[in-house]
């Protein structure tokens, strides 16, 4: 699904990510982790071209989302970001009602009758339709920070993602909120390519088939496990696969 060919980003003299050549398997969990500064985000943002205007910022080599270059120069920007949804690290409702949230990046091109077929669609997706079809109407703030996460990524998937970016999607829910999060991006991996940052070792190892290192520019597959040892077989799996 995802190709780095000697892939870079950097700003102005300082590289973010160097000549990364790697490839992400269609249908999977990639969990991606490194200090505060290391650039996860920045990474993220690159595979949908949110740094662009950003001055200084520049890429070399090449990376391909389902086959499409992503820095060619005649790329459409707004089908790469139908094909890559990303959701951020807090919740970003807007100021309209549950329904309107859900259907807002696809309101213009769906017919009026079949909008709530698919309001209903992605909110079951997301856990979230028994906990509000029966306040649809009600402004979308009113919401616990949680279940607004979780409409936020309903709000993605109505547009209908291949991929999806997400930067540290937890860190500020609650544990209950967490879990209901992390059970979440296992059940969409079947149908969605994920990567998801997170400083949380353990949740990464947890819900990823595979766990990058983001350091000092290198991007490198996890190789010592931070776990305890009795734990650490279970981990063995994660690694499989890797490339040398």
């Amino acid at each position: 699904m995802i190709q780095f060919k000697n892939f870079a980003v950097a700003f102005g003299e300082r590289k973010v990510v160097q000549e990364l050549t790697f490839s992400l398997s269609t249908n999977s969990i990639t969990g991606i982790i490194g200090a505060s500064g290391s650039g996860k985000t920045t990474f993220l943002r690159a595979l949908c071209r949110m740094n662009d205007r950003i001055n200084n910022f520049s890429v070399e080599g090449s990376v391909f989302i389902d086959g499409m270059d992503v820095y060619r120069p005649d790329t459409d920007v707004y089908a790469l970001r139908r094909k890559v949804g990303m959701v951020f690290q807090k919740p970003c409702v807007f100021p309209k009602s549950i329904f309107d949230n859900a259907i807002f990046g696809v309101r213009d091109k769906l017919p009026k009758k079949e909008r709530p077929d698919l309001v209903e669609k992605v909110l079951r997706e997301v856990f979230l339709w028994e906990e509000v079809k029966d306040r649809l109407g009600e402004k979308a703030t009113t919401l616990s920070q949680g279940q607004q996460q979780r409409l936020t990524l309903a709000r993605t998937l109505a547009v209908g993602p291949k991929v999806l970016l997400m930067d540290e999607p937890t860190s500020s829910l609650d544990p209950k909120s967490t879990a209901a999060i992390e059970r979440l991006a296992q059940s969409l991996k079947s149908r969605h390519t994920i990567l998801w940052v997170t400083h949380q070792h353990d949740q990464a190892q947890s819900i990823a088939d595979r766990v990058l290192v983001i350091e000092n520019g290198q991007v490198t597959p996890l190789s010592t496990p931070i776990v305890p040892p009795e734990k650490s077989s279970s981990f063995t799996k994660i690694l499989q696969g890797y490339p040398e």
